[in-house]
């Protein structure tokens, strides 16, 4: 055994350190739920109404200067709380419900109605309690029946019920029983689809009874050649099955939402136009301003209060003053960010769509002067409102679009070309965008071009990268797979259309 010494260089990271990185990729939203989150767990903390900049806390002078600042704090005029209080009471009472109670109020109505032994309503509607947002019984059916006591085939009896309750398909236990129970209640004769292709009077539903049962993923690819051939049947009769099952809806609980209610996107930064150009302003009146408690304030100036409970409460308002501080400071790099992004895309924000400047994050890091992670941290979750909607600060960057190719280089070559290349290839997409009419944004331009492809003939992967570097703009077949993902597009073969 050998003992020897080394000496080390470890970064570690504080709590303060992480505190401060998590408030800064904050949202509006998020931010506001660890504010509120905070004064719960935090006793000498109290939240109100938005107070100019100089109402906030700041961590610099003695205790008797700390107490004499949170004094003043408390003194402030509260009858504008009282205002915001009830608009915030008001506003609680216009949120939108939670839509799932109602499908599940609707279901449980219906279940009164089926003339059930109480008995099987109890099961019945316990099973109504177990659906999803979807509508799907999704808990393993074999476990259920065994929870509550009965065999598979009584639980099979009971289930068969939702086949008699609206939205059709409610109730399945998975996507083709779910597709099947709506295909049996669609046919003119209204009996099961294994009566349909028994009887054999209906092509287009047996066909699509098929293809549900037992080619559903050549359906989702699109793939309608390998259907035809997989079914022994024509192209054209392949179509009308398809046609027929897009009808269907594969979620038929979502007509009532989720359990929880949408929450609208606040925004965290405004641009507004006025006579003298755009300004930017930071929309934070949502958020509560954090005081001191005047009960523990006077605590504090008591003598006979206990030094321990001194030094708890002192600590916690060091903890209050720490988190203000950090909501400063991602205010204030927000904010350098909002004009960095309207100095950068002053076009975008009066001409519209279609007028981004190519950009990347690590050119407004550069800008900033802050590193890539802390530029990625004040992008995300953050939304920008300007005459032409709401967008999320990552739509004002774009990947780095070179006039080469990219070829085989290290990444220390690659950054040289790309940061010499800048001015150059700024113009080169220009004029592309004059002749594409599209933005200097990448993805428009690959927008742009599948919306005037044939559709009988979609572009695949390639072929896009192709056109895009006639037109002057060098991406990959990667890069540009990623870029039709991210906007929602389908590839080649999901696109194509079959004419009948």
């Amino acid at each position: 055994m050998e003992l020897k010494q080394e000496l080390k260089l470890k970064q570690t990271l504080s709590q303060k350190m992480i505190q401060s990185a998590n408030i800064l990729q904050m949202g509006q939203i998020e931010l506001k739920e660890y504010i509120e989150e905070m004064a719960l767990e935090n006793p000498v903390v109290d939240l109100e109404e938005r107070e100019p900049e100089n109402g906030r806390l700041e961590e610099n002078g003695e205790l008797n200067e700390k107490i004499r600042r949170f004094e003043e704090l408390a003194s402030l005029d509260r009858q504008n709380q009282t205002y915001y209080q009830d608009e915030e009471e008001e506003a609680g009472r216009l949120e939108p419900g939670r839509s799932q109670d109602g499908l599940l109020e609707s279901l449980l109505e219906q279940a009164c109605m089926l003339h059930l032994t109480k008995r099987e309503e109890k099961i019945f509607r316990y099973m109504i309690k177990n659906l999803d947002a979807s509508g799907y019984l999704s808990v393993n059916f074999g476990e259920l029946c065994a929870g509550l006591g009965i065999e598979e085939t009584e639980g099979e009896r009971i289930w068969k019920n939702f086949g008699r309750l609206e939205p059709c398909g409610i109730g399945a236990r998975s996507l083709k029983e779910c597709l099947l129970m709506q295909l049996s209640y669609l046919a003119e004769d209204g009996g099961a689809v294994i009566d349909i292709v028994q009887n054999g009077t209906m092509r287009t539903e047996i066909l699509a009874a098929r293809i549900i049962s037992n080619h559903l993923d050549l359906l989702g690819k699109n793939q309608m050649k390998q259907l035809a051939r997989a079914c022994s049947c024509k192209l054209e009769e392949v179509l009308l099955a398809a046609a027929r099952i897009r009808e269907l809806n594969p979620k038929p609980g979502s007509g009532y939402g989720d359990e929880s209610y949408n929450k609208y996107i606040v925004p965290d930064i405004i641009i507004s136009q006025t006579e003298h150009g755009f300004e930017m302003q930071l929309s934070d009146e949502t958020l509560p301003q954090i005081a001191i408690n005047p009960y523990y304030l006077s605590l504090m100036k008591q003598k006979d209060t206990e030094t321990e409970a001194k030094d708890y409460i002192e600590g916690k308002i060091r903890q209050a003053e720490w988190v203000c501080q950090c909501i400063g400071q991602r205010n204030q790099t927000l904010s350098r960010l909002a004009e960095e992004i309207l100095c950068v895309q002053g076009e975008f924000f009066a001409k519209g769509s279609g007028k981004l400047a190519p950009w990347t994050q690590k050119q407004a890091a550069k800008s900033l002067g802050v590193s890539e992670p802390t530029l990625s941290r004040t992008v995300r979750e953050k939304y920008l409102q300007c005459r032409w909607g709401i967008f999320p600060l990552s739509y004002f960057f774009s990947r780095h679009m070179a006039a080469g190719g990219f070829g085989m280089t290290d990444k220390g070559r690659l950054a040289d070309r790309e940061e010499a290349a800048n001015q150059e290839e700024t113009a080169v997409q220009a004029e592309v965008v004059n002749r594409m009419e599209t933005g200097k944004d990448p993805r428009e331009a690959i927008r742009h071009l599948i919306k005037t492809e044939n559709p009988r003939k979609p572009f695949s992967d390639r072929v896009l990268s192709e056109k895009l570097a006639e037109a002057g703009i060098t991406l990959s077949r990667r890069t540009v797979a990623k870029y039709r993902e991210e906007m929602g597009i389908r590839d080649a073969s999901g696109r194509k259309c079959f004419g009948i």
